[in-house]
């Protein structure tokens, strides 16, 4: 991890310091849109506001470009969009004047002329990002705005990427304006509960860090599936366990079972899965530190969190909150035990955290009627 922040910290004083004062040079095309991630592909907030412009016909005004950062995530039969890499979207930010960002940015200060949205995959969170957390990558302030769902965020925000407090808007993400649109059914199969799990990632090969020593599913280990299988067998529940897109999945066991579904991400994607559209079909939500599981709050539905390494991520990563569990309504689960006692309230309908749950979803979320993908294009000053 230090190895790559190290070479971030470099990269970022030496090759791109200068091509700031090129960027500001150059005039940008106002008719330019880039849409930039660093890995993984457009997906997170890029993909419904990639979705909302070509539906609602910008790509007749603006050239739309999106910057991967390899082949396997182009869409060669994609109309109206064009797929570029990273050297490719470094190439079009130049000429840009509407940028919007996920996970990464080009580390290049945005012209006065340009209008760079940093989006972030997941706004609403409890652990910690940029300076305020243990993974100190330097300067991140390469933005004219950057988006937070409240005004809880805005000085948190300012601290994490070290710029003005009028450089954060509050518009909301994008990716949760799904948990208000209408979706095909999803057939889960006939059971009385459908649990999903969405762990954060714990290890990551990819990021080359580790937030965790906790493994896949935290609190179990291969030989505790069957066990915890029979207990929801015993409540009539199916669970879905969705692994984050970054969690190293070496260990992933592909033993079938009744009521337990696995997925990491890549077989997820190759299924057609639509994230947002299973959190809004899902029963009850079982999370942790990642947006994810605040951004279930919008559905109204219960949660708990799966919490067993809360000291130790404290440390490794860090919180955005002084106290996190005051933003996590619902039980901290921290043995088996709890979560099997949480799975039998839930089968007999107790649920005692309705009001905590209303009180976080609006200190958390200003907007809550699934408009923000519009807000972001007019905060970029895109019309038709």
């Amino acid at each position: 991890m230090q190895r790559n922040v190290v070479i971030k910290k470099i990269l970022k004083s030496t090759i791109f310091k200068p091509l700031t004062g090129i960027n500001k040079l150059i005039p940008k095309k106002d008719t330019y849109v880039l849409l930039y991630t660093a890995n993984m592909g457009i997906s997170h907030n890029l993909k419904p506001l990639k979705e909302y412009l070509i539906a609602n016909g910008y790509h007749k005004k603006y050239r739309i470009v999106c910057g991967v950062e390899g082949r396997k995530y182009y869409f060669e039969k994609e109309k109206h969009v064009k797929y570029v890499s990273k050297l490719g979207a470094l190439f079009t930010f130049l000429r840009s004047k509407h940028v919007f960002y996920t996970t990464g940015q080009i580390p290049i200060k945005p012209s006065k002329s340009q209008i760079v949205i940093h989006m972030n995959h997941g706004t609403s969170d409890l652990k910690a990002c940029g300076a305020l957390s243990n993974i100190n990558n330097g300067d991140e302030f390469f933005f004219t705005y950057m988006l937070a769902p409240s005004k809880l965020y805005v000085p948190i925000f300012a601290k994490e990427y070290i710029c003005p407090e009028s450089s954060i808007k509050i518009c909301g993400e994008p990716m949760t304006d799904e948990l208000f649109a209408e979706h095909e059914p999803i057939s889960f199969g006939n059971y009385k509960k459908v649990i999903l799990w969405l762990p954060t990632f714990r290890q990551s090969s990819y990021l080359n860090y580790s937030d965790s020593s906790e493994g896949l599913l935290p609190m179990f280990s291969d030989n505790d599936y069957r066990e915890l299988n029979q207990k929801l067998k015993e409540l009539d529940f199916l669970l879905l366990v969705k692994l984050h897109s970054a969690q190293n999945t070496e260990a992933l066991e592909h033993t079938h079972y009744s009521n337990i579904d696995i997925m990491d991400h890549d077989a997820f994607i190759r299924h057609g899965g639509n994230l947002y559209a299973l959190m809004a079909q899902a029963d009850v939500l079982l999370g942790d530190y990642s947006s994810a599981s605040l951004q279930f709050l919008l559905t109204g539905k219960p949660l708990a969190f799966i919490v067993p390494d809360m000291d130790e991520y404290k440390k490794r990563r860090g919180f955005c909150f002084d106290r996190p569990e005051d933003y996590m309504p619902g039980p901290l689960i921290k043995k088996k035990e709890e979560l099997y006692a949480f799975l039998s309230r839930i089968s007999e309908g107790t649920d005692s955290y309705a009001d905590e749950r209303k009180r976080v979803r609006d200190a958390v979320f200003k907007y809550q009627d699934g408009n923000n993908t519009k807000r972001v294009i007019k905060l970029s000053n895109m019309y038709i």
